[in-house]
């Protein structure tokens, strides 16, 4: 070791890559040639650093706990730890007083009722995003939807599991994932789709939430998988949604009910064999849905093809009726 400083040291070792040399920042934990730039990991002890931190009061990066929304206290509560030694590494004589100061610490945060609601809530968050295979980015959002809605009070006298998934939904909602709400109803204890969806529509209204309708063009992909239609078929559907767009007799309908429509619709053009029931089953709807928006999309699109063909008979009427005036005129002159 050439030399060596509080947060920055230089090491006799090359860079692997270069042969150049290392320098080592403490503090990030990282090695960076002064050549090539590469970046590594540490390889050295930091607890060094660490203590010198807690002996002279200042808290590092390293020293920091870390913080999430998913603990119900946010990773900022105060524990007394179970062994009798102070800040200094001395023991502590006074058994029975750190006993006492022990157990009232745990009745303090035990008792209060909004921290019991929220660590039963924070578990079935976990338990049922980890059931779902959904990221942790989804469980912080649920939660901190559920802690806004406990504090505007709104959890009591209602079921913690249905709130819970409700927040789920709106979760996946606000990311952009459409996740049926059917899957996240099999996981959650005495809950039906029919509670869910009122606690959802609750807190929508009461927290004046604004959720993001996906667009029918991202359910194209996994429908056509699930029915085994071709890529031909799935740009055709792609083509009839882009027609309809901001179609105002669409407005309020399912995305899923109008991308399951489109790809039928296709089917049936390009002339590739499916059927209404085999797209019911891919998307998970009816058939009787499917029927009413291939019939609501047919009319739209025999309008709009009534519309154009109108527009280019005018068209084409005025640049004639321009011409007999300029040859008129050519004449007469």
């Amino acid at each position: 070791m050439a030399s060596e400083n509080n947060s920055v040291r230089v090491d006799e070792d090359g860079c692997p890559a270069c042969k150049g040399m290392i320098i080592s920042d403490i503090e990030r934990g990282e090695k960076i040639c002064t050549n090539c730039g590469m970046v590594s990991g540490p390889h050295y002890d930091t607890t060094h650093l660490e203590n010198s931190a807690f002996a002279s009061g200042i808290e590092s990066d390293n020293c920091k706990s870390p913080t999430s929304l998913i603990m119900y206290d946010i990773g900022l509560s105060t524990f007394i730890d179970k062994k009798n030694i102070d800040a200094n590494g001395k023991m502590i004589q006074r058994n029975l007083e750190v006993e006492k100061l022990r157990r009232l610490n745990k009745f303090s945060i035990s008792n209060d009722s909004k921290t019991r609601n929220l660590t039963k809530a924070v578990k079935e968050i976990l338990r049922i995003t980890e059931i779902l295979g959904m990221s942790p980015s989804i469980a912080e959002r649920a939660n901190y939807i559920y802690r806004k809605a406990l504090n505007m009070k709104l959890i009591r006298g209602r079921s913690i599991t249905g709130i819970v998934a409700a927040t789920i939904y709106i979760a996946c909602k606000d990311a952009g994932i459409h996740f049926p709400i059917e899957q996240i109803e099999k996981v959650v204890e005495n809950g039906s789709r029919k509670n869910v969806m009122h606690y959802y529509k609750l807190l929508l209204r009461c927290m004046k939430m604004n959720v993001v309708v996906p667009e029918p063009a991202k359910y194209l992909s996994r429908i056509a998988a699930n029915a085994k239609l071709s890529g031909k078929t799935e740009r055709r559907a792609f083509e009839i949604l882009s027609q309809i767009e901001n179609e105002p007799a669409l407005s309020g309908k399912k995305p899923i009910s109008l991308a399951a429509s489109a790809l039928y619709l296709a089917a049936l053009q390009i002339g590739e064999h499916t059927t209404q029931l085999r797209i019911a089953i891919a998307s998970e709807l009816t058939t009787i849905t499917i029927r009413k928006r291939c019939l609501e999309i047919s009319q739209l699109l025999d309008d709009s093809q009534h519309d154009n063909s109108t527009d280019k008979v005018q068209e084409n009427f005025d640049t004639s009726k321009e011409n007999d005036v300029i040859e008129i005129i050519s004449v007469g002159t």
